[in-house]
């Protein structure tokens, strides 16, 4: 499942753990792939072994956030590990290469 944040609540959420964070917005059909790509992708074994948090922001009401990571294109998929970011993806993404930034 993928909680939305906003944000307040960004920083503090990433800081622990491995966290993949989608930025997306509304009526963006890549943006709904991804989210579905996401939704399966967590279900998948290379996924399942893991602790991952799946998040995701809506980039016209999460301001702050996409400024300090300078989120451009969107889709956009950062993933945090304890607090620092350790890899961005705009556009599309596929299976295997979330399996491979997250091993």
């Amino acid at each position: 499942m993928i909680k939305e944040l906003t944000d307040t609540e960004f920083e503090s959420v990433v800081a622990d753990g491995l966290n993949i964070v989608l930025f997306y917005k509304d009526k963006c059909p890549y943006c709904n792939a991804m989210k579905k790509i996401l939704t399966k992708f967590s279900g998948m074994p290379a996924a399942q072994d893991k602790e991952i948090n799946y998040y995701q922001l809506n980039r016209e009401d999460c301001p702050a956030t996409v400024k300090t990571l300078n989120v451009g294109r969107i889709p956009s998929l950062f993933i945090f590990k304890d607090g620092e970011k350790i890899a961005e993806k705009s556009g599309d993404i596929t299976y295997r290469q979330l399996t491979k930034i997250v091993s």
